[in-house]
């Protein structure tokens, strides 16, 4: 047995356990906050999770563009804070750490230097990484594997790309006009979905009073819990969160019977999760962007846009510019990265279903009006 058959052993003898110690079937979200997160053992703990050999590509696999699209807002913030000499820019869930890289690379062009660099990141596998490539490029990044951590910040400048859509959900069914929780249970050597007690839904009622029988569904108990953890360290702050996901009215639709719940394995959907064995593909959730807006209201973070992907980068500067310059000189090499940046502006790529909020802490709203083109700017929907 390789040490991957042997991770894969563990989880799945671990999991069991907790089934035992609770007396049977567990909760979705606790199967799932195991199967990614469990320490040494946990999909995340895992050695080929991005790229070709992995299970997916994030947009930092594209080129620049992505980078282009932060460096571009993150001097707006900047500018926004006053342009103070002390400020720090922090990236929670950096992957393998090349967003980060890129995007201090087109700081640096832009003649910006952070003078403190954050990096969070629960998994010690993933630390490791990211540590490898800051220290390939020179770079001086603080690591920390969570918000709670961080020493208190008067100016901060926060990144995210594709980090909520990661954090464990609950799953719920609606029988017989109630919501009832989705657990987890083991029958016959494999696990199994299994309705367990009625669950209070964070979800407006005339929504669910539109609901069939059987629809199934999830929402993220930890939005309102890491919107606190951000508001709790920082003084000032803009946060720039990039995340695939709808308002509430699109989310829940009567229409979409499964929810969004899906996995990731060699490239390919896994649209029952509970198929393969934990810890073998990712697992993601889309955005309740009404929900995260509302939870850092609550806690001080005012939300002032809201906006695709694909309007975000095609209104940046930066991108602009690359992209007259590849138009001006076609070769193979250009056309491919000018595709690249396609599948992540337009609708049919990942322009229309990427969806980039920013929110700010400690700030006039007059003097954060520039961050976005009110052109673009979806807030009203949220």
């Amino acid at each position: 047995m390789n040490n991957e058959h042997q991770r894969l052993y563990a989880l799945t003898e671990h999991i069991l356990h907790m089934m035992q110690t609770n007396g049977g079937a567990i909760s979705f979200h606790d199967w799932m906050q195991a199967a990614l997160y469990q320490p040494k053992l946990g999909y995340y703990e895992s050695k080929k999770i991005f790229g070709a050999k992995g299970d997916f590509t994030t947009a930092s696999a594209m080129g620049d563009w992505l980078a282009m699209g932060f460096a571009d807002t993150i001097i707006k913030a900047w500018h926004t804070l006053g342009q103070p000499q002390q400020w720090t820019l922090l990236e929670q869930g950096g992957g393998n750490g090349n967003l980060l890289c890129q995007i201090l690379k087109q700081l640096e062009i832009l003649g910006v230097t952070p003078p403190h660099l954050i990096s969070i990141e629960i998994s010690e596998q993933l630390r490791q990484r990211q540590q490898n490539s800051y220290e390939k490029h020179g770079l001086s990044v603080q690591t920390y594997p969570d918000l709670p951590s961080v020493p208190p910040i008067e100016n901060l400048v926060m990144l995210s790309n594709e980090l909520p859509d990661a954090f464990p959900v609950q799953a719920f069914i609606h029988q017989q006009g109630k919501n009832m929780e989705r657990g987890v249970d083991w029958i016959d050597h494999q696990f199994v979905w299994l309705a367990l007690e009625a669950v209070n839904i964070p979800v407006a009622a005339h929504i669910q009073e539109q609901w069939p029988d059987g629809y199934c569904s999830e929402f993220n108990p930890h939005l309102q819990s890491w919107q606190q953890a951000i508001a709790d360290i920082c003084q000032r702050a803009v946060i720039l969160t990039v995340d695939y996901g709808y308002t509430q009215q699109e989310y829940y639709r009567q229409q979409r019977m499964e929810g969004t719940l899906m996995g990731h394995y060699q490239h390919q959907v896994v649209e029952d999760v509970l198929k393969l064995s934990p810890g073998v593909c990712d697992m993601t959730a889309h955005v309740d962007f009404s929900a995260l807006q509302q939870a850092g209201e609550s806690v001080g973070l005012q939300s002032i846009a809201y906006t695709t992907q694909g309007a975000w980068l095609a209104q940046t500067q930066l991108i602009q510019t690359q992209m007259q310059t590849l138009a001006a000189n076609p070769n193979m090499e250009n056309f491919a990265q000018i595709t690249n940046a396609k599948r992540l502006m337009l609708p049919n790529g990942m322009g229309e279903s990427f969806k980039l909020l920013i929110q700010v802490k400690g700030l006039n709203q007059d003097n954060s009006q520039n961050l976005v083109s009110p052109r673009f700017d979806r807030l009203h929907t949220l």
